[in-house]
């Protein structure tokens, strides 16, 4: 016997409707997040607590262990080695930038590991993006590569001390060039950029210092000209004012002079070799097709290259780690021959 009223069957009918509503929007929201990630990794930033402190944590811990290894005098044990091929040499090139002190007893290691730190620890691996090089002398990173391999194992050293375990490296390497590095971290496939890119620069489309968390400043170097002695500008050449004031200079450069002398130099033409950037700049001016080098060497002898009059720009670039912030997407265009562009959400 049907005993329901007419109440109770327009209740029940509502109630149909509103679970089917719900249902549907339900099955809606996760489509949305399989169908765009990037908003998927947004609402996760929002709803878990932990996603930024733990990527904060990663900063503070590396930012801990730089210091020691400042405090301890290793970092200058470092260099006294370095580079391979001329050790000790390292000791006239590197600048020490003084943004974070040696002073250990008020740079404490994170205490209670959460998110992404946590998951470092417990996964025993830390995956930091990195690019391939040619890894001869050829090659001005060659003269830079190992100083900040020496000091990331001592900083690793330092954490693996105080947190009772066994980290390893995972290296997620990128061919030479632009390098979406941005992407990399904000994706999740790997925990830190490691010195790749010197903290005034940019990646895919945005400044690095907005975009991302760094540490300290771990590596830091001056650009310097190098011009052919017997040219007529190794008279002219002084300063960097006297390059300022000049116009439509060729300039070859690279990987770790590109952005430093593009934006300080737009006046005049710049050229960048990925690879083998040391002797390929060395053979363009040797050639007539450029005037004078920019690179981190203060002198090319170093590289075994004579005849050029170096002269410090007194522009100093640094590199610390880099490690994913919030709020920032960098969606893909779907074609690899582009950049793909990072944006701000909020």
């Amino acid at each position: 016997m049907n005993t329901r009223t007419p109440a109770r069957t327009a209740t029940l009918a509502l109630t149909a409707v509103l679970t089917a509503l719900f249902a549907t929007g339900c099955a809606t929201e996760a489509n949305l997040d399989r169908a765009n990630p990037d908003q998927a990794n947004l609402d996760q930033a929002r709803v878990d607590p932990n996603l930024a402190k733990g990527r904060q944590q990663l900063v503070d811990a590396m930012d801990a262990a730089w210091i020691r290894v400042v405090a301890s005098g290793k970092s200058r044990e470092i260099l006294a080695e370095q580079p391979p091929s001329k050790p000790g040499a390292a000791l006239s090139y590197m600048v020490t930038l003084a943004d974070c002190l040696p002073q250990p007893a008020i740079a404490p290691f994170p205490a209670k590991p959460v998110g992404l730190w946590k998951d470092i620890l417990e996964r025993g691996t830390i995956r930091q993006v990195t690019q391939t090089t040619t890894n001869t002398p050829n090659d001005t990173s060659f003269y830079f590569a190992s100083i900040s391999d020496a000091y990331f194992l001592a900083m690793l050293d330092e954490i693996n001390a105080h947190y009772n375990v066994k980290l390893k490296v995972e290296d997620v390497a990128l061919v030479p060039g632009p390098a979406p590095t941005t992407s990399m971290v904000v994706d999740g496939k790997a925990d830190i950029v490691s010195q790749l890119n010197a903290t005034g620069g940019d990646t895919q489309g945005m400044r690095r210092r907005t975009s991302r968390r760094f540490t300290c400043t771990l590596s830091a170097i001056s650009q310097y000209m190098h011009i052919p002695a017997t040219s007529e500008l190794a008279s002219q050449l002084n300063t960097v004012d006297d390059l300022h004031k000049r116009k439509g200079l060729r300039i070859c450069t690279g990987p770790l002079a590109t952005q430093t002398a593009r934006a300080f130099f737009p006046q005049h033409t710049i050229s960048t070799k990925y690879l083998n950037d040391l002797t390929g700049c060395a053979k363009d001016v040797e050639a007539g097709k450029a005037d004078l080098i920019i690179n981190p060497l203060p002198d090319l002898a170093i590289g075994g290259i004579k005849g050029f009059k170096a002269v410090n720009t007194q522009i100093v670039a640094g590199t610390p780690l880099w490690v994913a912030m919030e709020g920032i997407e960098c969606p893909s265009d779907d074609n690899p021959r582009t950049e793909d562009q990072c944006r701000a959400t909020d």
